[in-house]
């Protein structure tokens, strides 16, 4: 397994490079010409749905495995997948991107200070147990996060013509890739994964019900309109299980039970997803 987890890093870079190859300095000027939703999104994505987390791991009456993989999966930012939905289900994919984009640009700062210092201070982890130095976390996040998006942005905005041709390789490959480490965190956590699954079926069904009904209360109070409001949905509800999958293997090791939850919570936000969105087209025929 330690060779699983010296290559997941490289497979983070990957996938963050192919994220930032979807995106254009341009991009972001549109949706900084009205910037209110953006900072909509932003705040449930990256303050309020943190908070959520916490709540959920620090009241809930279960193993402490179970919830620092509640605070991985909450603290990371929105996947690429994320960027895909938005645009099956007509969102704004120019905002979808801007909030993938940033929230992975700022995550160097912002999951080191929940691991580190929030996380700690709550009673939800021993500090003498693992390696939880903030330096050392943003640092590591730093390179195999935000500087591969920045490069993907700054490729693509130099050699726009030349990105077109190969961004659908990079996004499909990184998908496999993707795919491939919720397998390694399955395999890895093998042995407890039934008995886990009964025990945080009903935990798993709560959390992803809350988000998406704070979210839904959320931009329904803020008047955000249709479009943005899907994507701010969107980009909240589907996080990035890969890097959480990654940062919690390089704190906490592989075969730990830290990481099961993050990777069946990343397959099952897909399935709530798909029947949050069927249920709202269903509901929306009707208004």
């Amino acid at each position: 397994m330690e060779i699983i987890t010296k290559l997941t890093p490289v497979a983070l870079f990957y996938i963050m490079f192919s994220l930032g190859l979807q995106s254009k300095f341009s991009d972001f000027k549109k949706v900084l010409t009205n910037p209110k939703n953006l900072i909509i999104g932003l705040s449930s994505q990256m303050i309020i749905l943190p908070i959520i987390g916490l709540l959920f791991a620090y009241f809930l009456p279960i193993s402490q495995n179970y919830k620092i993989g509640i605070v991985l999966i909450t603290c990371v930012p929105s996947t690429v997948a994320s960027n895909y939905l938005t645009k099956i289900i007509n969102g704004n994919i120019y905002l979808s991107i801007s909030m993938t984009a940033i929230s992975s640009l700022i995550s160097f700062i912002s999951i080191p200070l929940i691991l580190s210092k929030i996380v700690p201070a709550l009673g939800l982890i021993n500090v003498i147990k693992f390696d939880l130095s903030f330096s050392k976390m943003s640092t590591t996040l730093f390179i195999i996060s935000t500087v591969p998006i920045l490069l993907g942005i700054l490729f693509n905005s130099k050699f726009n013509n030349f990105s077109k041709t190969v961004v659908t390789f990079f996004s499909r490959s990184s998908i496999i890739i993707f795919i491939c480490i919720f397998f390694i965190a399955w395999y890895s956590e093998f042995e407890m994964s039934i008995k886990a699954y009964k025990e945080l079926f009903w935990v798993l069904v709560m959390l992803s019900s809350s988000i998406l009904v704070y979210v839904n209360i959320l931009v329904k109070a803020l008047n955000v309109n249709a479009k943005d409001t899907k994507t701010i949905i969107t980009e909240t509800f589907i996080q990035n299980g890969a890097m959480a999958i990654i940062v919690g293997s390089a704190i906490f090791g592989l075969g730990t039970g830290y990481l099961f939850i993050v990777a069946i919570y990343s397959l099952f936000q897909y399935k709530v997803f798909f029947v949050w969105y069927l249920l709202d087209k269903k509901l929306n025929k009707f208004v």
